[in-house]
């Protein structure tokens, strides 16, 4: 039953994505589309590879501050763990490749499991925490061509913003008072469970909690947050490059709200992001900035196919010098 409802989403998500890519490759011309693939920049294409890099590393430094006292690893495990989880966000459904990341970091630490999970939810949002800052400067800061990004979209953006904010807060003041003994009602709840099933649950939950309690001091949290925002302008930086190979100049602020679209895009769940990233990306190059459908398919399809070969190079290799299967990680 489990695998035909697998298989199910999985025919569900293919489905989705093939329909997308018609949308996407609909009226090219592909004449000029093979034209602007040849001619697009090696050097410019070569720097947006090695981004990804940078970008797994600055998120590696980040997340190991999540982590305190004797037995962590080093920066190094962590960036092979984020080159793993991502991979397998790529190759499965239901963001597995983050869960993977959780377990490889426990099984080369004395953290459990459900503290690893911890730290990836919140530097999941403090992920959308420092992309919303970036985008509401930017929207209040620069002009924005051809759509009204100030209109309809800030007010998304900044409602979701604060949603998030909100939602973080909840969750810090929910670790808190477990902390304090205060939330005895849970072990009411818990009660109305059979006592294996109890246990697990209180230990999960224990180990999660205890993971809300990253920062060690106030200098710690603020090395966090910046570290979050470097993240995203070094991606607007990558994009920046990847973007020039095909002659898609624009000053490197207007690649913050590209990249804001390209991830309400990618959370489309479809194998590989596909079709998802590329309709994000075409709709603002064409409709935003105004090149033409040729041009932006082309740079669409090259940085998207570098972005997952790339990462499914270093995520192969990992996986088979850490001896990760991946049967073993769909289980």
């Amino acid at each position: 039953m489990k695998g035909r409802k697998g298989l199910l989403k999985s025919l569900v998500s293919l489905a989705v994505a093939l329909v997308l890519l018609y949308f996407f490759f609909r009226g090219t011309d592909f004449r000029s589309f093979w034209n602007y693939l040849r001619g697009a920049n090696p050097i410019y294409l070569l720097g947006f590879a090695l981004g990804l890099v940078v970008f797994y590393w600055i998120r590696a430094l980040r997340w190991r501050l999540l982590y305190q006292g004797d037995g962590v690893p080093g920066v190094t495990e962590f960036f092979k763990a984020n080159v793993l989880g991502f991979s397998l966000n790529y190759l499965l459904p239901g963001r597995l490749g983050e869960v993977a990341r959780a377990v490889y970091i426990s099984r080369k630490s004395n953290y459990s499991t459900g503290y690893s999970v911890a730290t990836v939810v919140v530097e999941r949002f403090f992920d959308f925490f420092s992309m919303g800052v970036l985008l509401l400067l930017y929207l209040v800061s620069f002009p924005v061509s051809a759509v009204n990004l100030r209109g309809n979209l800030s007010t998304i953006i900044a409602v979701s913003f604060v949603a998030t904010l909100m939602l973080i807060m909840g969750i810090l003041l929910l670790a808190h008072l477990w902390k304090r003994g205060r939330l005895h009602y849970i072990g009411k709840i818990l009660a109305l469970f059979p006592v294996s099933l109890r246990e697990k649950l209180r230990n999960s939950g224990r180990s999660f909690l205890q993971g809300l309690f990253f920062f060690s001091s106030p200098r710690r949290a603020v090395y966090f947050i910046l570290l979050g925002f470097l993240v995203w302008l070094a991606v607007a930086f990558q994009y920046w490059l990847g973007l020039k190979a095909f002659g898609i100049n624009r000053p490197l602020p207007q690649i913050i709200p590209f990249i804001g679209v390209l991830l309400v895009g990618v959370s489309i769940p479809t194998p590989g992001m596909a079709g998802g990233f590329e309709v994000a990306s075409k709709f603002f190059i064409v409709e935003v900035w105004k090149y033409s459908a040729s041009k932006a398919v082309a740079a669409t399809l090259t940085l998207h196919v570098i972005l997952l070969l790339v990462t499914l190079l270093m995520g192969a290799l990992v996986g088979l010098k850490e001896g990760f299967k991946l049967g073993r990680q769909r289980q």
